[in-house]
């Protein structure tokens, strides 16, 4: 970089001094007299400066180093996601800190050599700031951040390794779609070399260098510096008893290291030594090794994660239990505790939070659970509600709530290990089973206990700043402490998801009283904490049960609302972390009314409709009875509503996640290698996923569409904004899910395709017709056994389709020995798949997930796949392509209807939201390979139907009446280069949004539509589109000559029947030489005479642009090819009378013979304008004459 940086990161005007990196030591400031650093430094010349002889240079290069490092991080992360466009307003003071970022990490620093040599200085000083850059550069800070946020939710999302990961390119086979499998930037097997490959090298040392290391770290800066051994040299430093901070940050690195991917996991433990090092950090005593012990934990915790195994070793030799031997101690007391001292306080309240998450994730293999004996003397003290003054007193709120709040996700991790409540077999065993398949259970000897002390987090009343908010949310809410209030929210959640997931394991026995034993399912202490939980849901204004009960609640009532509407409003503050902990409040509370519904009903079939109230005739009784979800669905009802519109505000977070230019997402360690806000590893996005997850929480209570009843259904009004709003929300969701997001997706998607969802757009489809004139909706009718086929199908294709991990094939486990035994860095081909054993490994033993070998997230345009499938290579196995392609025409009708019917109620879609050239592509590939779409005539009506409707869209975008995605489009081409030059209005660049090879899948369509359609009209507008004046003018150029090349030409329907209205294909009038010359070619080849006599917008197109340019140009620079093309038409003529019908229409093109004066003027003035062209060529002459006197 040029621009120049001081030792505060600031970054000063572009260097153009003579200064050179060779000489930077001789100028700097310990080596001259003055104040030469004012200056600042480049890049190039701080990691130049890392190599001085002083090592009080090295130090202040490396810290350099890092403080740039940091504010890039910090500058990317509060960028707006919108604005991944680089400005080009060259200001100063401006700096584009993507750019800075990615040269950094770029090949041309070599910064990773740079550090690794740093990192073998002897001076503590030069090695303390080199731990500090290598930090930053990983983005330790900022990912652990995300992390923590991440890990306060819920233990059922699974957190992701940081590897920069690309997609695959798309290709023709695959139908040009976007949303390939993610692969690594460097290959996992060049990360690591095998023993074989060393004992090689050891030969010949040559295979092995320097320079591969280097090339490696430019890939990916983190697997560079772990092939360059930064591990073992890590180990030798904490060996040699560091300073605390030295300690700390170099167990930070490797944490870092071991959050890259599962290579570099199992790197860190076959490192000689290393995790027998860091867990010797367990003995140390002091405060001060409070937060090495912390990054320790962390680091045993992110391996148990990366694979069972791991975990399974740190059982059988002991780790657990030195890790966690602060809970081994005498108990604390809360007096004892706040006397601390309020440092102490929350060094404490950090280890004991990374000591519950490490046993947390041991449990969540089944291993430990039985420790629970004896950790629970320890965690009574968290697991009850303090005195809430003392410690509010002493400002330890936050740190006593994030124990508690850690202290019940692991009783919710417990509660997921409960054994069949029914079961002969009641797990009691006491002892670890040291096997991999191993698991252990908790005993519900303890369930009751834990649900006494859950309860009594429940009285809102009793806890500061929510029970003030709730008496008055208006009032509060504007002076509202965030910290404090998020800190008691999250207890609350985790709270009601340890007793979601206690109810939900009671649950495990058939639901038909014909199969259960009656004796063992109406357990009586099982009716009694479930009657507990009620009623306290009930009675502590969790819900609003007034506004839909005929009961009056004295007891309880909650004169201006509810915890449900606090969380709403509170959901819609600023800060992140109170909005993220009222969402999880909030789908907590949904999931528990629910489970607690469902064990009131079960209850009441098992006993034949007994009472399960029976003999309480309180109110709050009478509403349990009734049911919680049933008595508050005007308050549930408002909290959907007013989600669905959040995550419609949310649609730009989404549509951000994969636009990026320098470098690719890399979802981590680099923070996204400088994406905009972080890219899919902000906050902002979890949030809108945690608020993707409440609302599929709540369409669990609260269907998308009314009832199966088609009665009820056709009542429904198809301009009811609040169901289509619904269907909107699901297609918003899809996009939310990453990776170890599946069952999200999967879940989301049999939402989308329940059958009243798809009778229901059927019904608005219907609608549409009869009001449109597009079709008769007569022609098209589908009964209910469609609609069943439609939803299995849909189902079927898009779980294959986009949930589908990629597989080894056999050539590649050839491929993989041959690499085995190969020296030179492997090669990410784009056609050969890569090696997945891995990802299967881990994602079946481990808790984290890869971004590789998966689809996740999704594509703004995945939906189209189903169209797309006829003219995709890699067909599915398991469903018949034109089964699925006419499936996918009724899905894709039945939602471009529901986008019309939301823009007309100034409602957002997703669906408008597509480019329109997305559409009109994946309408093309469904005809690329053969016409089966169009054999059944509804789905052809179908077809058409989507040509009419975006032909109205075309013709709006040239009316300037865009959709706003469409404007940003249309925006971002016209910045390009290539537009700036044409100065054209193409808004349908296929070439520039599909794919570079376009033209090559144009000529494939061509040779499909001669060879099978026979001149069939919907095949054919779908050919002539590429002839629209919005199509970019290198595809309009291709589809006509290869029409032309397989005279094809004729073919094509007349410009009436076209997609789009005529002016579309006629104006502006065209002024690409070489399309011209194209027209007149096949004008003298004869390959229009067809076209002519049939009226095809062919012979329309070449007539009129060769009109209108040959006879309206009068710009001198045009006149040469004016006249060029006058003489190959009237040459032609010469040779070909017959062609004279053809020319006297291209001379009269555009007049009136019923206005006589005006007609007999123009076509005298373009019988001069032919003579000029003819340049005195007399046989030429004689043809405008011979055109003269036929007037």
């Amino acid at each position: 970089m040029s621009s120049r940086k001081s030792f505060h990161s600031n970054c000063d005007k572009p260097d153009v001094g003579p200064c050179s990196v060779e000489n930077v030591a001789e100028r700097d400031l310990l080596r001259t007299e003055g104040d030469p650093a004012a200056l600042g430094y480049t890049i190039h010349e701080a990691v130049a400066l890392t190599r001085s002889m002083i090592p009080g240079q090295r130090a202040i290069a490396l810290k350099l180093l890092a403080s740039v490092l940091s504010k890039a991080l910090h500058n990317l992360q509060h960028m707006d996601n919108c604005s991944q466009v680089r400005k080009t307003n060259p200001v100063d003071d401006f700096v584009d800190w993507q750019a800075v970022w990615a040269f950094v990490l770029g090949p041309e620093p070599q910064m990773a050599l740079s550090l690794r040599i740093a990192l073998d200085d002897n001076h503590d000083s030069v090695v303390m700031a080199c731990c500090k850059t290598i930090q930053s550069i990983l983005s330790f800070d900022i990912n652990e951040f995300f992390f923590d946020t991440a890990e306060k939710v819920t233990t059922s999302k699974k957190n992701t390794f940081m590897a920069p990961v690309f997609r695959s390119r798309p290709d023709a086979d695959g139908g040009f779609l976007h949303g390939g499998y993610w692969k690594y930037n460097t290959k996992p097997s060049n990360i690591l070399l095998t023993n074989e490959q060393n004992s090689e090298d050891d030969e010949n040392e040559e295979q092995h260098t320097i320079q591969d290391d280097v090339v490696v770290a430019g890939q990916d800066v983190a697997s560079g510096l772990v092939r360059m051994g930064v591990l073992p040299r890590i180990c030798y430093l904490l060996e040699m008893d560091p300073l605390p901070a030295l300690e700390e940050s170099l167990v930070s690195i490797v944490v870092s290291v071991a959050r890259h991917s599962p290579t570099c996991a199992d790197a860190v433990m076959k490192c000689p030594n290393l995790i027998q090092t860091v867990v010797k950090i367990f003995t140390k005593q002091g405060v001060e090794r409070y937060p090495s012990q912390i990054k320790a934990v962390l680091l045993l915790k992110v391996l148990s994660q990366a694979n069972k195994r791991v975990c399974l070793d740190f059982v059988k030799h002991g780790v657990f239990q030195q890790a966690m031997w602060h809970w081994y101690k005498n108990v604390f007391t809360l007096e004892s505790w706040v006397k601390s001292g309020r440092e102490y306080c929350k060094l404490t309240s950090a280890l004991m939070v990374e000591q519950l998450r490490l046993w947390r994730v041991f449990i969540q293999y089944g291993f430990c659970i039985t420790y629970f004996v004896d950790f629970f003397p320890a965690m009574c003290l968290w697991l009850n509600p303090p005195t809430f003054t003392k410690i509010i007193g002493n400002d330890i709120l936050g740190e006593f709530t994030s124990i508690t709040r850690e202290a019940y996700l692991v009783l919710e991790a417990l509660a997921q290990r409960l054994p069949n409540l029914h079961s002969m077999d009641q797990v009691n065993k006491q002892t670890i089973d040291f096997s991999i398949y191993a698991a252990e259970f908790w005993s519900w000897n303890h369930v009751s206990p834990m649900i006494d002390l859950a309860i009594s987090w429940l009285s809102l009343r009793d806890i500061p700043y929510i029970s003030s908010l709730i008496a008055d949310p208006k009032k509060s809410m504007s002076h509202v402490e965030v910290a404090p209030m998020a800190s008691l929210l999250w207890v609350i959640s985790a709270v009601l998801h340890m007793l979601c997931s206690i109810l939900d394991r009671a649950f495990a026995f058939p639901c038909t009283h014909k199969n259960v034993d009656k004796q063992n399912s109406s357990l009586p202490w099982l009716r009694h904490f479930v009657l507990k939980i009620g009623l306290q849901i009930i009675k502590n204004g969790f819900l609003d049960i007034l506004c839909s009960s005929k009961y009056e609640f004295e007891d309880f009532y909650t004169e201006n609302g509810s915890l449900a509407r606090v969380l709403c409003l509170l959901r819609q503050q600023k800060n992140v972390d109170v909005s993220l902990s009222s969402v999880s409040c909030l789908r907590g509370l949904v999931q528990i009314s629910q489970l607690v519904d469902e064990h009131v009903r079960r209850a009441k079939t098992i006993n034949n409709g007994q009472s399960f109230t029976e003999g309480m005739l309180g109110l709050p009784e009478k509403t349990l009875e009734e049911g919680i979800i049933r008595s508050a669905q005007n308050d549930l009802l408002q909290v959907l509503t007013l989600f669905i519109d959040v995550l419609s505000s949310e649609k730009q977070v989404l549509q951000s996640v994969e636009m990026f230019g320098r470098g690719g997402p890399a979802p981590g360690i680099g923070f996204g290698w400088g994406s905009c806000g972080g890219g899919f590893w902000s906050l902002n996005v979890l949030l809108a996923q945690i608020d993707s997850q409440l609302i599929l929480s709540l369409y669990n209570i609260i269907p998308v569409v009314s009832e199966n009843d088609p009665i009820q259904v056709e009542s429904i009004r198809p301009d009811n904004a609040i169901t289509l709003q619904r269907i909107n929300s699901m297609l918003e969701i899809c996009l939310l899910a990453g990776p170890g997001d599946e069952a999200t997706l999967d879940k989301a998607l049999d939402y989308l395709f329940h059958l009243p969802v798809l009778r229901y757009l059927g019904f608005c489809v219907n609608h549409f017709l009869h009001h449109m004139k597009f079709s008769n909706a007569s022609d098209w009718q589908y009964g209910e056994e469609d609609y069943i086929f439609f939803s299995e199908i849909l189902k079927l294709y898009y779980r294959e389709r986009w949930l589908t991990a990629k597989r080894k094939t056999a050539t590649q486990v050839h491929n993989d020995d041959i690499h085995k035994r190969s020296h030179a860095l492997e090669t990410i081909h784009e056609e050969i798949e890569p090696h997945a054993a891995v990802s299967r490994d881990h994602s079946s033993n481990g808790l984290l997930v890869e971004w590789a070998y998966q689809r996740l997230p999704l594509p703004m345009h995945w939906f189209l796949s189903a169209v797309c499938i006829m003219g995709d290579l890699k067909k599915m196995a398991t469903c018949s392509p034109a089964d699925v392609a006419k499936s996918g025409l009724f899905f894709l009708l039945g939602l471009e209807v529901m986008s019309s019917f939301l823009c007309s109620t100034s409602r957002d879609s997703l669906i408008s939201g597509i480019p329109l050239v997305w559409k009109l592509h994946a309408l093309s590939m469904a005809l690329h390979v053969n016409m089966d779409v169009l054999g059944e005539e509804r789905s052809g009506n179908v077809f058409k139907t989507l040509q009419d409707m975006y032909g109205q869209h075309i013709d709006q975008l040239k009316c300037g009446n865009m959709t706003s995605k469409d404007e940003e489009y249309r925006d971002f081409v016209a910045s390009s280069s290539e537009a700036q030059v044409s100065g054209s209005q193409e808004v349908l660049n296929f070439q520039t949004t599909i794919h570079e090879s376009y033209n090559t899948f144009v000529e494939d369509i061509v040779e499909q539509f001669c060879a099978m359609s026979y001149g069939d009209i919907i095949y054919g507008r779908q050919v002539a589109v590429y002839l629209h004046r919005t199509v970019e003018a290198s595809v309009r150029l291709a589809m006509w000559n290869a029409l032309f090349n397989i005279h094809a030409l004729e073919l094509l329907p007349p410009i009436g029947k076209c997609i789009a209205g005529a002016e579309g294909y006629l104006e502006p009038v065209e002024d690409k030489e070489e399309i011209l010359e194209a027209y007149a070619k096949s004008w003298t080849s004869g390959c229009l005479e067809k076209a002519s006599t049939r009226e095809s917008v062919s012979f329309t197109l070449a007539v009129h642009h060769l009109s209108c340019f040959i006879f309206n140009t009068s710009a001198s620079e045009k006149l040469a090819m004016r006249n060029k093309l006058a003489k190959s038409l009237l040459r032609s003529y010469s040779l070909k009378p017959h062609q004279e019908t053809m020319l006297l229409t291209l001379l009269r093109y555009g007049l009136m013979f019923s206005q006589e004066p005006t007609y007999k003027t123009e076509v005298a003035r373009r019988l001069v304008v032919l003579k000029e062209a003819c340049d005195g060529n007399s046989s030429l002459l004689v043809m405008v004459e011979k055109l003269e006197s036929l007037g």
